[in-house]
């Protein structure tokens, strides 16, 4: 019986079936809270679990074998893919849906893998450039404008949402491969709480900048929308990340990325059901393609 308790394959399988989840609920959120706020409300709840939950395992905050270095790149790494990508993954979902963001979030996998080839010396396929042809049939199906829709408000919106969506999975990808030598030789509690404290701190002014301030009041405000905003942070920030960071330390990031990439799967599914998006047969050809490109570029 396999060891699933230190199984990589496992825990990014199983992040892919919380981070769906999350994201129908985050859609949902984003509908009342703009995705700055929203961003830096999931990143105190998530500090706000991920602290205790050190206490309880008798994690200390100031590790044994840390140095400067240690402390920085996560900061910036979660400056990067927490505090900046998450912003725009929360923008570009709110233009795009949950179905069609899920197709353009497809581009993550090799993002990551060409990351990893630069920082961490990981295999570069050479399959990765006709997986980048397949991400791009993806992303022009899934999102493509038919008939006089193809220009117009409604198509510079989805195109916007698009260059967004693709510049967060980027991000995220340089945020991940940032941490993973650090990830290797610490608790994955302390690298995620750091993590998130380097996100938190780039949100926290960004939030009470001006014009963002009164929002970001709001998200902090105890009120009907917290029955949305609280069960996606915990599912979303403290389930799914957790669970992300056990799959990039106990495998390649490459395979985990991967792996991450079901999600897509179930989040069309749950979009048409629980969001009402109305999601076509070519919805469903795109996100096949991109998760064969996700599957070549790895394989």
């Amino acid at each position: 019986m396999p060891d699933l308790m230190h199984s990589g394959e496992f825990y990014s399988a199983l992040c892919a079936v919380l981070w769906a989840i999350a994201v129908v609920l985050f859609r949902k959120s984003g509908e009342h809270v703009p995705p700055v706020a929203l961003n830096l409300f999931k990143g105190v709840f998530g500090l706000l679990m991920f602290l205790p939950t050190m206490a309880v395992l008798g994690l200390p905050f100031v590790p044994d074998g840390t140095v400067a270095s240690d402390w920085a790149i996560l900061l910036i790494s979660g400056g990067i893919g927490i505090g900046v990508a998450d912003t725009l993954f929360f923008e570009s979902l709110n233009r795009l849906g949950a179905g069609r963001s899920a197709i353009v979030d497809c581009l993550y996998s090799p993002f990551v893998i060409l990351c990893s080839f630069f920082a961490l010396s990981e295999p570069l396929p050479v399959t990765l450039f006709a997986a980048v042809a397949l991400m791009g049939a993806a992303i022009f199906a899934g999102t493509w404008q038919p008939g006089g829709r193809a220009s117009g408000p409604e198509a510079r919106r989805v195109l916007a949402g698009v260059g967004i969506g693709a510049l967060a999975m980027l991000l995220m990808a340089v945020g991940v491969v940032l941490t993973k030598p650090v990830l290797d030789r610490f608790d994955t509690c302390w690298v995620t709480s750091v993590r998130l404290l380097g996100g938190v701190a780039v949100l926290t002014v960004l939030g009470l900048a001006p014009g963002r301030r009164a929002a970001t009041i709001r998200a902090f405000t105890p009120g009907p929308v917290w029955r949305i905003t609280i069960p996606a942070s915990f599912v979303g920030t403290y389930l799914a990340i957790l669970v992300w960071m056990l799959g990039m330390k106990y495998t390649y990031t490459t395979t985990a990325s991967v792996l991450n990439q079901l999600s897509n799967v179930l989040i069309l599914p749950l979009a048409a059901i629980f969001l009402k998006e109305p999601l076509r047969p070519r919805h469903y050809a795109a996100l096949a393609l991109g998760i064969a490109g996700g599957l070549v570029a790895a394989f």
